[in-house]
């Protein structure tokens, strides 16, 4: 698919210290900008919109108003990255993206970051953060969205990931990813890539292959489990809006530097689809000793 993921707002209930985007938090984007983005979009080609942030459901006005441009523009895929904050709030919202879920799939990407609410509660800065986020996904279980949930692997949960399976395996999510965290500067939560990885190979047989997926791993680091490379399942094409009047088309994270690979990464069968690390992890990958593929 083509996808346009369009940031909605930098505002946030919560205060991760591993957010990459806050520094952006006073960075506005008017309604109207956002609008002319998803009928870009539409132009370029796009038939699926991700709504991020910041918090997207702090504005819900905004996420109705969008996605119903985006329905009747053509758009087939909604993907909306949330807390929960605003979902346990508001129940039109809840309400109206049953209804369209109805017709055109809908899923709700949940960040969740520990098993219980002193560890989520403690990451998210946010001492209501866990309720919010449990009563979110339980409304939208009983929806007919589907539910897809992200967690950043640090120090305070990397020892807790089976918890977090078990967590929300009831909720049959239709992805559970763990993703690597990346920062300019260490801190007391940073965890390194190699440990991150052996704490997700230790989901296998917890986690289905077909739910179980990464974000930041290359696939040598998961031999064996390659369909867990979380990637693989992203769009072929990936428009980005960030900041107003800045369209980006084709977006790549590996050509804005955000992501790095070894010289030795083109012998690698796998080279032409993987997006290697999060530059923050190049110098501890290159020393790995990793072999290509094939």
């Amino acid at each position: 698919m083509h996808c346009l993921n369009l940031k909605v707002t930098y505002d946030c209930t919560n205060h991760c210290s591993f957010c990459f985007s806050s520094y952006m938090k006073h960075t506005v984007l008017p309604l109207d900008s956002l609008k002319e983005a998803v009928l870009q979009g539409q132009r370029n080609g796009c038939n699926e919109l991700v709504l991020s942030g910041g918090e997207p459901t702090l504005y819900p006005e905004y996420i109705t108003e969008l996605i119903s441009l985006a329905v009747t523009s053509g758009y087939k895929k909604y993907i909306i990255q949330t807390n929960g904050y605003g979902l346990s709030r508001c129940e039109e919202l809840v309400s109206f993206l049953d209804h369209v879920a109805e017709s055109t799939e809908t899923c709700l990407s949940f960040s969740v970051h520990g098993h219980t609410a002193d560890i989520h509660d403690d990451l998210s800065g946010n001492p209501n953060a866990f309720r919010s986020l449990i009563d979110a996904i339980d409304k939208v279980s009983k929806t007919h969205c589907k539910i897809y949930t992200n967690t950043v692997v640090n120090a305070r949960n990397i020892s807790h990931l089976n918890d977090v399976a078990a967590l929300l395996a009831p909720y049959k999510p239709e992805i559970m990813q763990f993703s690597m965290m990346h920062l300019k500067d260490q801190s007391k939560i940073s965890v390194s890539l190699e440990d991150s990885v052996q704490a997700i190979k230790k989901l296998k047989g917890v986690v289905s292959p077909d739910i179980l997926k990464t974000e930041g791993v290359p696939y040598c680091l998961l031999y064996g489990m390659e369909t867990c490379v979380g990637e693989s399942a992203w769009p072929t094409v990936l428009d980005l809006y960030n900041k107003d009047n800045d369209y980006r088309s084709d977006f790549k994270q590996l050509d804005y530097g955000m992501r790095s690979k070894m010289e030795s990464c083109n012998k690698c069968i796998m080279n032409k689809i993987c997006m290697g690390v999060w530059k923050e992890h190049f110098e501890e990958f290159s020393n790995m000793g990793i072999h290509p593929i094939g």
